[in-house]
């Protein structure tokens, strides 16, 4: 889905950084097909929106920098030893 015309495109960057103590919080709109995810961090929190394709892309694109992190650091670890 894209943005709607009626909203703002005011410009805003957020960073958030992820630790062992971040808490997450889910919530679910089945009737418009979207859901939301808190991140709790110790001084912040960001909520994402998305629909259900926005979030398949979201999860898609987590996956595939988890697998290019796993395999930079097997290579790293590989030529070093």
């Amino acid at each position: 889905m894209s943005r709607p015309e009626w909203l703002p495109t005011t410009h805003v960057e957020v960073g958030v950084h992820v630790y062992e103590t971040t808490r997450f919080a889910t919530r679910l709109y089945p009737e418009q097909d979207r859901a939301t995810v808190r991140i709790d961090g110790s001084d912040a929190h960001v909520t994402v929106f998305g629909h259900h394709g926005d979030l398949v892309r979201l999860r898609d694109v987590l996956a595939e920098v988890v697998t290019q992190l796993e395999t930079a650091r097997s290579t790293t670890s590989t030529t070093a030893a």
